[in-house]
């Protein structure tokens, strides 16, 4: 049994055209692209909300090392998804 669904979507055709673009220069469909960014994006969510919590655990039984570094961890992948 087939558990794909088809969806519609509304973007900017310059947007479309980029991913036009990147989805055949990858050898890969439209659906293919955007369900590869989809993945991408809610990994990264997962991993910013590990490292949140993570964070929070350690700052009440802090070791200043780790929270820093956990932090800048935290602010590259901050950064990214603001990119």
């Amino acid at each position: 049994m087939d558990d794909q669904v088809t969806v519609q979507i509304r973007i900017p055709r310059q947007v479309l055209a980029d991913v036009e673009e990147q989805s055949q220069a990858r050898g890969e469909t439209l659906s293919q692209f955007f369900c590869r960014g989809a993945q991408t994006l809610l990994r990264r969510h997962k991993e910013r909300r590990m490292l949140e919590e993570y964070v929070e655990s350690r700052s009440k039984m802090p070791d200043p090392a780790e929270i820093e570094d956990a932090r800048k961890v935290l602010e590259d992948v901050t950064d990214e998804e603001d990119a």
